[in-house]
């Protein structure tokens, strides 16, 4: 079953801005993730803590972490390898028993131009940063907010963030 409220992006650019929009997508991907892995009372957190959004959440003898990255239209991934890597050390680094971690980003990878190669080089440099580390690395691009956004257990966040949040 979906959900009746359909995800405008350009809806959420245009209601928040700046600071506020990555603030707002960072509230959407704690939301997503507690619901993820049922964390019902949430998580705790520190104020500008570094690599990871809260503090890592242990669930099947994993030690899991996510990272929220909105990123304006204008800005290609490729372009942020840098940070999301920094992301990675830095999650390890003040979290040394890290064994994944989650990027929620509002942006799709592009498909390789190599031919017979789907990923895309910066992707794999990424996710083989985290494998150095000992770190796991997920992706939850726009595809998976979607449909995660659709599904009626969800109503509550789609309400929250793309509705009352934003009067």
């Amino acid at each position: 079953m979906t959900s009746q409220f359909e995800i405008k992006w350009l809806n959420f650019e245009s209601k928040f801005s700046g600071r506020e929009r990555e603030d707002v997508f960072e509230q959407l991907a704690y939301h997503l993730f507690c619901r993820e892995f049922g964390l019902n009372k949430g998580l705790f957190r520190y104020k500008n803590q570094a690599g990871i959004e809260t503090e890592p959440a242990i669930v099947d003898n994993e030690v899991i972490g996510f990272q929220a990255k909105y990123y304006d239209a204008s800005i290609n991934l490729s372009g942020k390898k840098g940070d999301l890597i920094d992301a990675i050390d830095k999650a390890k680094e003040n979290n040394p028993a890290l064994t994944k971690i989650i990027f929620y980003i509002n942006k799709e990878f592009g498909e390789s131009s190599e031919k017979g190669k789907k990923e895309p080089d910066y992707k794999i440099e990424i996710e083989k940063k985290g494998t150095d580390c000992g770190v796991k690395v997920e992706w939850r691009v726009k595809s998976h907010l979607e449909i995660q956004l659709a599904q009626q257990n969800n109503k509550y966040v789609v309400l929250y963030i793309f509705y009352i949040f934003s009067r």
